[in-house]
């Protein structure tokens, strides 16, 4: 089947519990506290698919939201917080521009969803959108890959394959196959597909992504040109305890930038 895997967002939603959101949050309430931000007590989870993260800060009691261009993203985490009563709200806004009702104190963009980002004024106008919804001193944290995986790995070797089982539904996931790099724009246009299996019937859906790769430098380069945010720190996992750099352990690129008032 033909469409894309965003449009599931249960499915979405098993092939990526494969992490501990909770630890996740701790990371980030540790990293936005390093620095210099004392107390969350309002935060946007951007590009937030099912809402792992806004949702999980919502249940310590943190005022969150939601942003997701996706309908069908939207639609799901809101009825999901519902069920919970937490206090959350979901936007279907692009996150290169979008207003939240009011500033909040910490924005998160996790996994690689920064990617879809693919041009340098698509990467600016969102840096101008993050920093007008936060509070003065607000912390921004972005997760992307390692840049030792997107430029020194060929196309085949960043194919990610796994395998995921929650609830009774079964979820295969190939992310990245079919893959072709344009070294004009460094973005990578590839396929997702995701078989998945529950109640004896399977299905499969698959559809177009494209991703930008975005390398240190680069990305250095750009927060100083958009002159909104400070790097205030650099992780390579989900760990204040590892820094970014080009050891095994570092497996990420998670800036912490700082709201520049």
């Amino acid at each position: 089947m033909a469409y894309s895997p965003y449009v599931l967002p249960e499915i979405y939603e098993v092939a990526f519990s494969f992490r501990d959101y909770g630890l996740a949050v701790d990371f980030l309430q540790e990293a936005a506290r390093k620095a210099g931000l004392r107390h969350v007590r309002s935060m946007v989870e951007l590009g937030c698919g099912p809402g792992q993260y806004c949702r999980e800060f919502a249940r310590r009691r943190v005022k969150s939201y939601g942003v997701d261009l996706s309908p069908e993203m939207v639609a799901y985490t809101r009825r999901k917080c519902a069920e919970e009563k937490l206090d959350c709200t979901t936007l279907e806004e692009d996150f290169r521009q979008f207003k939240l009702p009011h500033p909040v104190d910490l924005a998160v963009c996790m996994m690689a969803t920064f990617g879809y980002l693919l041009s340098n004024d698509d990467i600016l106008a969102h840096f101008d959108s993050v920093a007008d919804n936060l509070v003065d001193q607000g912390i921004y944290i972005a997760e992307l890959p390692h840049p030792r995986d997107v430029f020194d790995s060929s196309p085949d070797e960043r194919n990610f394959i796994w395998d995921i089982e929650k609830d009774g539904l079964k979820v295969h996931t190939e992310w990245g196959i079919d893959r072709t790099f344009d070294p004009i724009t460094e973005v990578d246009s590839e396929t997702v597909k995701m078989t998945y299996e529950k109640d004896g019937r399977t299905e499969t859906v698959a559809g177009p992504d494209h991703i930008r790769n975005v390398g240190y430098g680069l990305i250095r380069a750009l927060i100083r040109l958009s002159n909104r945010f400070e790097i205030a720190a650099a992780y390579g996992d989900i760990n204040v305890n590892q820094p970014f750099d080009n050891s095994k352990k570092a497996w990420r690129m998670i800036l912490v930038l700082r709201k520049i008032t």
